[in-house]
C-alpha cells in the first residue's frame, strides 16, 4: 500500500483548520495497525464523496484527532453503475464478496433470498448491519471515496419487479461470453447460492428476459463468481466496451 493511509469519519462538514475527533475504532487503527504518530500526514473519508487531508495532532488508542488540511468534494460516478445480487452465503464467504464488491467498483450489493441460500430471510437480516460495516471498512484499502450499498435481503420476485428495463444477467457456466452478448453492457449481475438456482427460480428469471454469463472456464464458487462477474462488467462500463 502506497500514500497517506485513509481513516473514515461520519458524514460531516469540514474545514481547514477544523480539529476533528476519530471514533473509538478508527482511534484503535489509527494507534495499532497503522502505528501513526503525531504529525503524521492521513486522508479522512466519509464515503459519500467527502475527502479531507490531514494530520495527526492526538495519537492513543482511546482517542486520536486529527487537523484538517484541505478539504474537497469528489463527485459520485454519472456512469459505469453495476450492481451484484448474491444468494446469502455462510459469514466468511458473504464478507469477503462484500469486501471484494468495495475493490472491483460495485455500486449496490444485493443480498439474494434463493431456496438454496445458506442462510434464511431472518438470519440474513440480522447480519446486513454486519455486511455494511465490512462494506464500510473496506472503503480504507482500495481508496474509494462512495461507499458500497448494501440493500436490504431482496428474493428474486423483488428483483424482478423492480429491474424494469435494466439489462440483467445471471452468471452461468453454460451461458455466453461478454463479447457474444447481443444487448448493451449489463448493469445487474445475479449469482446462485452454491447448490444452483432450483428449476422454478431459473424458470422465473428465463420468463423476465434474464440472459446468462459465462464468466470463465472453470465452475467458480458463488463469492467468486460474484466478484469476477462484477469486475468484468464494471471494467467493460469504464472502457466504453460495446457488445454485438
Amino acid at each position: 500500500m502506497t500514500g497517506d493511509p485513509w481513516l473514515l469519519i461520519d458524514p460531516l462538514s469540514v474545514q481547514a483548520g477544523d480539529l476533528v475527533d476519530l471514533d473509538d475504532g478508527e482511534s484503535r487503527h489509527a494507534a495499532g495497525p497503522l502505528r501513526l504518530a503525531v504529525g503524521d500526514p492521513v486522508v479522512l473519508v466519509d464515503g459519500v464523496g467527502g475527502v479531507a487531508d490531514g494530520v495527526m495532532r492526538t495519537v492513543s488508542g482511546r482517542r486520536c484527532q486529527v487537523e484538517i488540511r484541505a478539504t474537497r468534494r469528489v463527485p459520485k460516478p454519472a456512469a459505469g453503475k453495476v450492481d451484484v445480487a448474491l444468494a446469502v452465503l455462510h459469514s466468511q464467504a458473504m464478507d469477503w464478496a462484500v469486501q471484494k464488491s468495495v475493490e472491483v467498483g460495485v455500486e449496490t450489493f444485493l443480498p439474494l433470498l434463493a431456496q438454496r441460500s445458506q442462510l434464511g430471510s431472518r438470519a440474513a437480516r440480522g447480519r446486513l448491519g454486519h455486511w455494511r460495516r465490512v462494506a464500510r471498512q473496506a472503503l480504507k484499502q482500495c481508496r474509494r471515496p462512495w461507499g458500497l450499498e448494501v440493500s436490504e435481503p431482496v428474493t428474486i420476485g423483488d428483483l424482478v419487479c423492480e429491474s424494469g428495463t435494466r439489462r440483467v444477467v445471471v452468471g452461468d457456466h453454460d451461458g455466453p461470453h461478454l463479447g457474444d452478448l447481443d444487448d448493451a453492457v449489463p448493469d445487474l449481475l445475479v449469482v446462485g447460492p452454491e447448490g444452483g438456482f432450483t428449476g422454478d427460480e431459473t424458470a422465473e428469471m428465463a420468463a423476465a428476459g434474464w440472459g446468462q454469463l459465462r464468466l470463465g472456464r472453470h465452475i467458480l464458487r458463488a463469492e467468486t463468481a460474484a466478484v469476477v462477474g462484477a469486475a468484468m462488467l464494471v471494467a467493460a462500463h469504464d472502457d466504453g466496451y460495446a457488445v454485438r
